[in-house]
C-alpha cells in the first residue's frame, strides 16, 4: 500500500540501569511482549529490503536496530529477542570488535559514556561484543549483524570533506563484516547519524542498499538511502506500540511530525 511505512526503531544499550540512550532489560521486554501481543512482526535486514521495495508493504510489520555493538546487547538484549523469537539489525563498527574470548559470567554494565571511554582503550573488548559473540548471534537468526563504519570517525571525516577517507573507512566495515562473518553487507548506520550527499554517492557505490539517519519520520523505498528511525526511550511497551502505529502510516508520521516541530 501507497500509504504504508515500515517503521524502524534504534536502541544503543539494555542497560539494568536505563536512562539516557540505554534501555532496561524490563523495558525491552515490556516492548517485546507489547509488540507479540499486538501482532507485529520483526524483520530481518533482508526481509526489510525485500519488502521496502516490493511496493506492497504488510500491516505491522517494524524493523528493530542496535548502534554500536556494545557488548551489553550480548548479554541483555540477544537473549531476550530469543526468548520472544524476534529479530533485530546490529550495526557494528569493526575496529571496537576484537577476536578475544571472553566470558561474559562477571559482565560490568557500564553508562554510555564510560562505555565509550572504555572501547577507545586497549580494554575495549570489556564493553565491546567479540567476533566470537557476532558470530554466535548471526548465526542464531536473531541478530544480523550489518555496519556502522570501522573507525566511527565519519562524522569528522565528512565534516572535513575527506572522501577518500569516509570510502576507506565504508570499505574496511563493511568487507571485514562480510570476511569474519561470510555474508553480505548491504546495510549501514551513519555514525551519530552524520552524512551528506557525497557520504551516499560512496556509501552507494561500495554497494550498500540501506542507508541508516537518526532523523525521525516514514521510510518506503523512495528514501531507502536515507531512512528514518525512532529512538527507543526507557518507556513501556505501550509507548513504543503507539509511536511505531505513527510511523508505520504515511500521512500520519508526516501530521505527527508538522505537530512535533510546530509545538
Amino acid at each position: 500500500m501507497l500509504s504504508r511505512s515500515i517503521p524502524v526503531v534504534m536502541y544503543h544499550h539494555i542497560l539494568p540501569m536505563g536512562g539516557g540512550v540505554a534501555v532496561t532489560p524490563e523495558i525491552f521486554k515490556d516492548h517485546l511482549v507489547a509488540l507479540q501481543r499486538n501482532g507485529w512482526k520483526t524483520l530481518s535486514g533482508k526481509e526489510f529490503l525485500h519488502l521496502l521495495h516490493s511496493g506492497n508493504i504488510p500491516r505491522k510489520t517494524v524493523l528493530l536496530t542496535f548502534d554500536d555493538g556494545f557488548a551489553d546487547n550480548y548479554v541483555y538484549a540477544y537473549p531476550i529477542l530469543k526468548r520472544y523469537r524476534m529479530k533485530a539489525l546490529l550495526f557494528v563498527a569493526t575496529s571496537f570488535i576484537e577476536n578475544a574470548d571472553i566470558k561474559r559470567t562477571e559482565f560490568v554494565p557500564l553508562p554510555h559514556r564510560e562505555a565509550w571511554e572504555l572501547a577507545c582503550s586497549e580494554r575495549r573488548s570489556e564493553v565491546m561484543c567479540t567476533w566470537n559473540e557476532l558470530r554466535e548471534m548471526e548465526e542464531s537468526g536473531i541478530f544480523d549483524i550489518q555496519s556502522h563504519g570501522h573507525s566511527h570517525n565519519i562524522p569528522q571525516y565528512i565534516n572535513e570533506n575527506k572522501l577518500a577517507e569516509i570510502k576507506e573507512d565504508l570499505s574496511a566495515g563493511k568487507k571485514m563484516i562480510e570476511e569474519m562473518l561470510s555474508k553480505d553487507v548491504l546495510h549501514l548506520a551513519w555514525p551519530k547519524g552524520k552524512y551528506d550527499d557525497k557520504a551516499i554517492e560512496i556509501a552507494a557505490g561500495l554497494g550498500f542498499r540501506a542507508l541508516y539517519t537518526t532523523d525521525r519520520g516514514h521510510n518506503t523505498q523512495e528514501n531507502s538511502m536515507m531512512l528514518h528511525r525512532l529512538p527507543a526511550k526507557n518507556k513501556n511497551g505501550g509507548w513504543l506500540v503507539n509511536k511505531i502505529k505513527i510511523y508505520s502510516s504515511i500521512p500520519l508520521s508526516k501530521l505527527y511530525l508538522a505537530l512535533r516541530i510546530s509545538s
